[in-house]
């Protein structure tokens, strides 16, 4: 009888291990909070000039669609130290010949900086509005290609907001996506301990990834709020760029939902007269000493 018990705890520790390959596992790791001591900076943007750089981003230079909405360069500026990313209804786009709609932008340090493993981090304040997502995030042509494993490269989103007007407003979350787009596809939740970011639409936050070749850990000013360790595919082994990006809820640039406008109240012309900001006061790039 012992015997018979002994194989069917080997049989079921065999099933187990098998599980975590197939369907991902996170384990805690051994520290609550980032200690930069351990780091080096090695890339920023301070957004201290009076323009976007562009020898360290990529924006829009035509209108590209993007979700419910359009990407466009033009909306993306430095003032007063930040970078601001606006989003706003534009009867008449941006250039001529542009639809009207919702105008927001994405920067990409693409063909400009990338890097492999280390602590990343920016400060920001999130736009306020139904509808937006803002982000903070890094990307690899390895996405173009599917099925490839998650060590050949990931869309690694730092922080997600997309939250306003819903239960938990103030909440952001994070992801791990490889495998291509199409069929491919395969995405992982990292685990969460609790910690959110404080009135994130009207105070600055920090938002920052550490990444390793056994882990990704997520921190919200400096502490620990999500993590995640992957048996079968492990943390992308690839340099990434970055991207700081807004986007409308919807699809083929028209909005998930007009009537409800994009505004936190009501405001005259289906809110078309709201505008929110993205407000960025830093990227920063670390690598472990």
């Amino acid at each position: 009888m012992q015997g018979l018990f002994n194989f069917i705890s080997f049989i079921m520790s065999v099933v187990t291990f098998i599980s975590a390959l197939f369907t991902g596992a996170s384990c805690k790791p051994d520290k609550t909070a980032i200690d930069l001591d351990n780091f080096t900076l090695v890339w920023s943007d301070e957004f201290d000039g009076d323009e976007v750089d562009k020898s360290k981003w990529q924006t829009q230079e035509t209108t590209e669609i993007r979700r419910g909405g359009y990407w466009n360069g033009a909306l993306a500026e430095v003032t007063d130290g930040n970078l601001v990313i606006t989003s706003k209804y534009l009867p008449n786009g941006v250039n001529e010949g542009d639809p009207a709609g919702w105008y927001t932008a994405q920067l990409s340090s693409i063909d400009r900086y990338e890097q492999t493993y280390g602590y990343f981090e920016t400060r920001c304040i999130l736009p306020e509005g139904y509808g937006q997502w803002a982000a903070f995030w890094m990307m690899n042509d390895a996405m173009s290609e599917t099925y490839l494993t998650g060590r050949r490269g990931a869309e690694i989103d730092v922080f997600e907001s997309a939250y306003f007007g819903t239960e938990k407003p103030d909440q952001v979350s994070s992801a791990i996506h490889w495998g291509g787009y199409g069929y491919g596809l395969t995405s992982l939740s990292p685990t969460y301990t609790g910690v959110q970011p404080i009135d994130p639409y009207h105070s600055y936050n920090t938002y920052g990834l550490e990444w390793n070749k056994n882990e990704y850990i997520f921190y919200v000013n400096g502490e620990v709020y999500a993590y995640a360790t992957r048996f079968k595919t492990v943390p992308s082994q690839q340099p990434e760029h970055l991207l700081l990006s807004v986007e409308m809820a919807g699809e083929n640039g028209v909005p998930a939902n007009e009537s409800t406008a994009w505004a936190p109240g009501t405001i005259e012309d289906n809110g078309r007269d709201f505008v929110s900001e993205f407000i960025i006061d830093y990227v920063r790039c670390y690598q472990y000493k």
